[in-house]
């Protein structure tokens, strides 16, 4: 609560009391589900959309795929999302930078008061970078759930991000594989020594880069390939469930 005063004169004052309630609701305050059913918790109230309506026009209620968003300039897209015998199957798509194997990471899945941990991911399509465009890797994600009865809109997903996982040849080659195959380190002219350590690491030195291309702006390029990592989250609700 919050008192203002307000001096209309020197002889008349007027207090004007502002009282603002808030009111917060938690998405995830339960046991998490892995891969039993999670535990229902009764310290906070569930979310349902009725709450959410008076903040959000009622035509935002439906969920037309694909779902996009975009966080550091990267956009994730949801494809889907269906109730299936075992649970929840979600669609994601990504763009991948290089040629390299690029594997999600899922983050957990909120509705009411349940928590659930992803259980499974599929290859659903992908399609490799070459130098000229980036990639685009879709999987199927899984979440499973005992008791489908349980489950309540909307839905809250989170997409944390993917990373290159190192294909079982020499790291150096790994590597040069990603470097030749990225649209930014070509546009960037970028060239590069790799020397093994022995023991499955790199060491990465920038040997040249294009005349328009400041050596900073270079030298992250490459140090983001040798990293091979993408980060968000991404987040999206979901208010309807295909079956």
């Amino acid at each position: 609560m919050n008192t203002k005063k307000i001096n209309l004169s020197a002889k008349i004052i007027i207090a004007l009391l502002l009282v603002t309630a808030v009111f917060s609701v938690s998405w995830y305050i339960s046991r998490p589900q892995s891969p039993a059913l999670a535990a229902k918790t009764n310290v906070e109230q569930p979310v349902t959309i009725q709450d959410e309506a008076q903040s959000i026009p009622t035509d935002q209620f439906v969920s037309i795929f694909p779902l996009s968003q975009t966080v550091n300039g990267i956009a994730v897209e949801l494809m889907s999302a269906r109730l299936i015998d075992t649970g929840i199957e979600i669609g994601v798509c990504y763009p991948t930078p290089d040629g390299g194997e690029w594997y999600p990471v899922p983050g957990h899945l909120f509705y009411d008061t349940y928590e659930v941990l992803p259980d499974e991911a599929e290859l659903l399509s992908e399609q490799l970078a070459d130098g000229v465009k980036m990639g685009r890797h879709c999987e199927l994600i899984r979440y499973r759930i005992d008791d489908l009865t349980t489950v309540t809109l909307p839905i809250r997903i989170s997409f944390l991000g993917y990373w290159a996982v190192p294909r079982e040849i020499p790291p150096c080659e790994n590597f040069r594989q990603r470097l030749e195959t990225s649209p930014k380190a070509k546009a960037y002219g970028l060239k590069a020594k790799c020397t093994e350590d022995g023991q499955g690491g790199i060491s990465v030195v920038l040997l040249s880069k294009a005349s328009s291309v400041a050596k900073g702006e270079a030298q992250k390029a490459l140090d983001e390939i040798v990293k091979g990592e993408i980060t968000g989250p991404w987040e999206f609700v979901i208010y309807e469930l295909e079956k």
